[in-house]
Protein backbone atom coordinates (compact mmCIF):
# COMPACT_ATOMS: atom_id res chain seq x y z
CA UNK A 1 0.00 0.00 0.00
CA UNK A 2 1.36 3.37 -1.02
CA UNK A 3 0.41 5.52 1.98
CA UNK A 4 0.35 9.03 0.60
CA UNK A 5 0.21 11.80 3.20
CA UNK A 6 -0.71 15.48 3.00
CA UNK A 7 2.20 17.49 4.43
CA UNK A 8 1.78 21.10 5.52
CA UNK A 9 5.06 21.66 7.39
CA UNK A 10 8.51 20.19 7.95
CA UNK A 11 7.73 18.96 11.45
CA UNK A 12 4.87 16.74 10.27
CA UNK A 13 7.03 15.44 7.44
CA UNK A 14 9.71 14.32 9.89
CA UNK A 15 7.15 12.62 12.12
CA UNK A 16 5.89 10.61 9.12
CA UNK A 17 9.29 9.09 8.40
CA UNK A 18 9.01 5.33 8.23
CA UNK A 19 5.28 5.37 7.50
CA UNK A 20 4.65 7.52 4.43
CA UNK A 21 5.89 6.25 1.10
CA UNK A 22 4.73 9.40 -0.68
CA UNK A 23 4.48 12.97 0.64
CA UNK A 24 2.09 15.47 -0.91
CA UNK A 25 3.76 18.79 -0.15
CA UNK A 26 1.20 21.60 0.15
CA UNK A 27 2.97 24.38 -1.71
CA UNK A 28 2.42 27.89 -0.30
CA UNK A 29 0.13 29.99 -2.52
CA UNK A 30 -0.37 27.12 -4.99
CA UNK A 31 -2.17 24.54 -2.82
CA UNK A 32 -5.67 25.43 -1.67
CA UNK A 33 -4.64 25.09 2.00
CA UNK A 34 -1.05 25.78 3.04
CA UNK A 35 1.19 27.23 5.72
CA UNK A 36 3.05 30.36 4.64
CA UNK A 37 6.38 29.38 6.18
CA UNK A 38 6.56 25.89 4.67
CA UNK A 39 10.00 25.57 3.05
CA UNK A 40 9.28 23.49 -0.05
CA UNK A 41 12.93 23.23 -1.11
CA UNK A 42 13.86 22.01 2.37
CA UNK A 43 11.01 19.50 2.34
CA UNK A 44 11.99 18.23 -1.11
CA UNK A 45 15.56 17.70 0.06
CA UNK A 46 14.37 15.89 3.20
CA UNK A 47 12.27 13.54 1.06
CA UNK A 48 15.19 12.86 -1.25
CA UNK A 49 17.47 12.12 1.70
CA UNK A 50 14.94 9.67 3.16
CA UNK A 51 13.64 7.93 0.01
CA UNK A 52 10.16 9.47 0.23
CA UNK A 53 8.41 9.97 -3.11
CA UNK A 54 7.50 13.60 -3.79
CA UNK A 55 4.21 15.07 -5.00
CA UNK A 56 3.85 18.85 -5.15
CA UNK A 57 0.29 20.08 -4.57
CA UNK A 58 -0.67 23.00 -6.81
CA UNK A 59 -4.31 22.02 -6.59
CA UNK A 60 -6.34 25.18 -6.34
CA UNK A 61 -8.16 26.87 -9.22
CA UNK A 62 -6.05 29.57 -10.89
CA UNK A 63 -6.80 32.77 -12.74
CA UNK A 64 -5.50 33.19 -16.28
CA UNK A 65 -2.94 35.83 -15.28
CA UNK A 66 -1.35 33.33 -12.86
CA UNK A 67 -0.55 30.67 -15.43
CA UNK A 68 2.86 32.05 -16.46
CA UNK A 69 3.99 31.87 -12.84
CA UNK A 70 2.64 28.32 -12.58
CA UNK A 71 4.57 27.34 -15.70
CA UNK A 72 7.82 28.57 -14.11
CA UNK A 73 7.06 26.65 -10.93
CA UNK A 74 6.40 23.46 -12.89
CA UNK A 75 9.64 23.80 -14.82
CA UNK A 76 11.59 24.30 -11.59
CA UNK A 77 10.34 21.00 -10.15
CA UNK A 78 9.59 19.12 -13.36
CA UNK A 79 11.27 15.89 -12.22
CA UNK A 80 8.57 15.35 -9.56
CA UNK A 81 4.87 14.52 -9.59
CA UNK A 82 2.18 17.18 -9.15
CA UNK A 83 -1.31 17.05 -7.65
CA UNK A 84 -3.59 19.11 -9.93
CA UNK A 85 -7.28 20.07 -9.95
CA UNK A 86 -7.34 22.80 -12.61
CA UNK A 87 -7.70 21.73 -16.26
CA UNK A 88 -5.99 24.94 -17.32
CA UNK A 89 -2.88 23.81 -15.46
CA UNK A 90 -3.23 20.36 -17.06
CA UNK A 91 -2.90 22.10 -20.43
CA UNK A 92 0.49 23.47 -19.39
CA UNK A 93 1.73 19.98 -18.53
CA UNK A 94 0.55 18.72 -21.90
CA UNK A 95 2.34 21.54 -23.72
CA UNK A 96 5.53 20.75 -21.80
CA UNK A 97 5.26 17.01 -22.50
CA UNK A 98 4.92 16.28 -18.77
CA UNK A 99 1.51 14.59 -18.62
CA UNK A 100 3.04 11.55 -16.91
CA UNK A 101 3.86 13.79 -13.95
CA UNK A 102 0.22 14.69 -13.29
CA UNK A 103 -2.05 13.29 -10.59
CA UNK A 104 -5.35 14.77 -11.69
CA UNK A 105 -7.78 15.02 -8.77
CA UNK A 106 -10.87 17.14 -9.52
CA UNK A 107 -12.47 16.14 -6.19
CA UNK A 108 -15.95 14.93 -7.22
CA UNK A 109 -15.72 14.94 -11.01
CA UNK A 110 -14.52 11.37 -11.73
CA UNK A 111 -17.41 9.15 -10.67
CA UNK A 112 -17.54 6.10 -12.95
CA UNK A 113 -15.57 3.88 -15.31
CA UNK A 114 -16.36 6.07 -18.33
CA UNK A 115 -14.89 9.16 -16.64
CA UNK A 116 -11.91 7.13 -15.53
CA UNK A 117 -11.26 5.68 -18.98
CA UNK A 118 -11.47 9.06 -20.73
CA UNK A 119 -9.06 10.82 -18.38
CA UNK A 120 -6.77 7.79 -18.29
CA UNK A 121 -6.33 8.15 -22.05
CA UNK A 122 -4.47 11.42 -21.39
CA UNK A 123 -1.53 9.50 -19.95
CA UNK A 124 -1.58 10.94 -16.43
CA UNK A 125 0.29 9.30 -13.55
CA UNK A 126 -2.96 8.79 -11.60
CA UNK A 127 -6.56 9.96 -11.34
CA UNK A 128 -8.46 11.03 -8.24
CA UNK A 129 -11.83 9.31 -7.92
CA UNK A 130 -14.68 10.90 -6.01
CA UNK A 131 -15.27 9.93 -2.38
CA UNK A 132 -18.97 10.67 -2.84
CA UNK A 133 -19.80 7.48 -4.70
CA UNK A 134 -20.20 3.93 -3.43
CA UNK A 135 -16.98 2.06 -2.78
CA UNK A 136 -18.38 -0.74 -4.94
CA UNK A 137 -18.43 1.72 -7.82
CA UNK A 138 -14.79 2.63 -7.22
CA UNK A 139 -13.80 -1.04 -7.29
CA UNK A 140 -15.92 -1.75 -10.37
CA UNK A 141 -14.46 1.28 -12.20
CA UNK A 142 -10.94 0.03 -11.59
CA UNK A 143 -11.82 -3.49 -12.70
CA UNK A 144 -13.22 -2.14 -15.98
CA UNK A 145 -10.32 0.22 -16.73
CA UNK A 146 -7.25 -0.86 -14.72
CA UNK A 147 -6.54 2.87 -14.41
CA UNK A 148 -4.10 4.17 -11.76
CA UNK A 149 -6.20 5.67 -8.94
CA UNK A 150 -5.51 8.31 -6.31
CA UNK A 151 -8.12 7.93 -3.57
CA UNK A 152 -8.63 9.42 -0.13
CA UNK A 153 -8.78 6.69 2.51
CA UNK A 154 -8.68 8.92 5.58
CA UNK A 155 -9.19 12.50 6.70
CA UNK A 156 -11.52 15.43 6.28
CA UNK A 157 -12.93 15.95 2.80
CA UNK A 158 -13.16 19.34 1.14
CA UNK A 159 -16.85 20.26 0.99
CA UNK A 160 -16.97 23.84 -0.28
CA UNK A 161 -14.64 26.38 -1.84
CA UNK A 162 -15.16 30.00 -2.82
CA UNK A 163 -12.81 32.71 -4.02
CA UNK A 164 -14.80 35.15 -1.86
CA UNK A 165 -13.08 35.89 1.46
CA UNK A 166 -16.24 35.46 3.47
CA UNK A 167 -14.59 35.66 6.88
CA UNK A 168 -13.01 39.00 6.05
CA UNK A 169 -16.29 40.23 4.61
CA UNK A 170 -18.04 39.18 7.82
CA UNK A 171 -15.47 41.16 9.83
CA UNK A 172 -16.21 44.25 7.76
CA UNK A 173 -19.96 43.78 8.01
CA UNK A 174 -19.93 43.31 11.78
CA UNK A 175 -17.09 45.82 12.30
CA UNK A 176 -15.15 43.34 14.41
CA UNK A 177 -11.79 41.61 14.26
CA UNK A 178 -11.00 37.99 15.07
CA UNK A 179 -8.26 35.47 14.45
CA UNK A 180 -8.82 33.29 11.41
CA UNK A 181 -7.24 30.20 12.93
CA UNK A 182 -9.09 27.16 14.30
CA UNK A 183 -12.48 28.41 13.16
CA UNK A 184 -15.62 26.46 12.37
CA UNK A 185 -19.17 27.11 11.24
CA UNK A 186 -22.29 25.78 12.96
CA UNK A 187 -25.53 25.82 11.00
CA UNK A 188 -28.62 27.14 12.75
CA UNK A 189 -30.41 23.77 12.96
CA UNK A 190 -27.37 21.49 13.24
CA UNK A 191 -24.93 20.96 16.07
CA UNK A 192 -21.74 19.86 14.36
CA UNK A 193 -18.81 22.14 13.51
CA UNK A 194 -17.62 22.60 9.92
CA UNK A 195 -13.91 23.61 9.79
CA UNK A 196 -13.38 26.75 7.70
CA UNK A 197 -10.12 28.26 6.45
CA UNK A 198 -9.40 31.54 4.71
CA UNK A 199 -6.28 32.58 2.85
CA UNK A 200 -5.43 34.95 0.03
CA UNK A 201 -7.19 32.65 -2.45
CA UNK A 202 -10.57 32.44 -0.72
CA UNK A 203 -12.31 30.19 1.81
CA UNK A 204 -12.41 26.41 2.19
CA UNK A 205 -14.86 24.34 4.25
CA UNK A 206 -14.32 20.69 5.15
CA UNK A 207 -16.78 18.05 6.30
CA UNK A 208 -17.27 17.89 10.05
CA UNK A 209 -16.12 14.28 10.28
CA UNK A 210 -13.08 12.25 9.24
CA UNK A 211 -13.71 9.61 6.62
CA UNK A 212 -11.96 6.30 7.24
CA UNK A 213 -11.80 3.33 4.90
CA UNK A 214 -9.46 1.29 7.07
CA UNK A 215 -11.98 -1.58 7.07
CA UNK A 216 -11.76 -1.67 3.27
CA UNK A 217 -8.02 -1.24 2.91
CA UNK A 218 -7.36 -4.83 1.76
CA UNK A 219 -10.09 -4.52 -0.85
CA UNK A 220 -8.50 -1.26 -2.02
CA UNK A 221 -5.03 -2.75 -2.47
CA UNK A 222 -5.20 -1.83 -6.18
CA UNK A 223 -4.93 1.91 -5.40
CA UNK A 224 -1.79 3.57 -6.73
CA UNK A 225 -2.03 6.23 -4.00
CA UNK A 226 -3.91 5.70 -0.71
CA UNK A 227 -4.26 9.31 0.38
CA UNK A 228 -4.37 10.45 4.01
CA UNK A 229 -5.52 14.06 4.47
CA UNK A 230 -4.04 15.49 7.69
CA UNK A 231 -5.80 18.87 7.93
CA UNK A 232 -6.83 19.65 11.57
CA UNK A 233 -4.84 16.67 12.92
CA UNK A 234 -1.99 17.05 15.42
CA UNK A 235 1.31 15.40 14.47
CA UNK A 236 0.93 12.60 17.02
CA UNK A 237 -2.54 11.90 15.63
CA UNK A 238 -1.11 11.73 12.12
CA UNK A 239 1.43 9.16 13.27
CA UNK A 240 -1.28 7.07 14.95
CA UNK A 241 -3.40 7.13 11.79
CA UNK A 242 -0.46 6.01 9.69
CA UNK A 243 0.33 3.22 12.17
CA UNK A 244 -3.27 2.08 12.05
CA UNK A 245 -3.23 1.86 8.25
CA UNK A 246 0.23 0.29 8.13
CA UNK A 247 -0.74 -2.43 10.61
CA UNK A 248 -4.42 -2.60 9.61
CA UNK A 249 -5.21 -1.98 13.27
CA UNK A 250 -8.64 -0.47 13.94
CA UNK A 251 -7.89 -0.31 17.69
CA UNK A 252 -5.03 2.09 17.06
CA UNK A 253 -7.42 4.36 15.20
CA UNK A 254 -10.14 4.10 17.84
CA UNK A 255 -7.73 5.36 20.52
CA UNK A 256 -7.84 8.82 18.94
CA UNK A 257 -11.58 9.27 19.65
CA UNK A 258 -12.05 11.17 16.42
CA UNK A 259 -15.44 11.74 14.82
CA UNK A 260 -15.04 9.08 12.13
CA UNK A 261 -17.57 8.05 9.48
CA UNK A 262 -17.39 6.12 6.23
CA UNK A 263 -18.93 8.98 4.24
CA UNK A 264 -20.66 7.78 1.07
CA UNK A 265 -18.78 4.47 0.90
CA UNK A 266 -21.89 2.36 1.53
CA UNK A 267 -24.80 4.82 1.21
CA UNK A 268 -25.92 6.07 -2.16
CA UNK A 269 -27.57 9.50 -2.16
CA UNK A 270 -30.97 10.11 -3.75
CA UNK A 271 -32.30 13.66 -3.64
CA UNK A 272 -35.29 13.61 -6.01
CA UNK A 273 -36.71 10.18 -6.79
CA UNK A 274 -38.52 11.45 -9.89
CA UNK A 275 -35.22 12.45 -11.47
CA UNK A 276 -33.79 9.01 -10.79
CA UNK A 277 -36.76 7.42 -12.57
CA UNK A 278 -36.22 9.73 -15.55
CA UNK A 279 -32.54 8.77 -15.60
CA UNK A 280 -33.39 5.05 -15.64
CA UNK A 281 -35.82 5.54 -18.51
CA UNK A 282 -32.98 7.02 -20.57
CA UNK A 283 -31.32 3.57 -20.17
CA UNK A 284 -27.86 4.89 -19.43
Amino acid sequence: MNLTVAIYNQKTLQKCLGFAKTAVLMCPKYAYIYEDDFDIDGAVQYCLNNSIDIVLAINRIFMEDELDDIRKFILKYKQYKFLISDLGVIKIFQELGLSKHVIYDPDTLICNSSDLAIYNSYGFDALGMSNEILINDVVASFEKTNAPIFYQVFGRKLMFYSKRKLLSLYEQYKQIEFTKKDLSLVEEKRSYHIPIFENENGIYCFRHYFISLLNEIDRLSFLKYSYVETITLYDDEVVSVLKAFTDNDINELNKLNLDIEDGFAYSDTVYVKEKIVQWERLNY
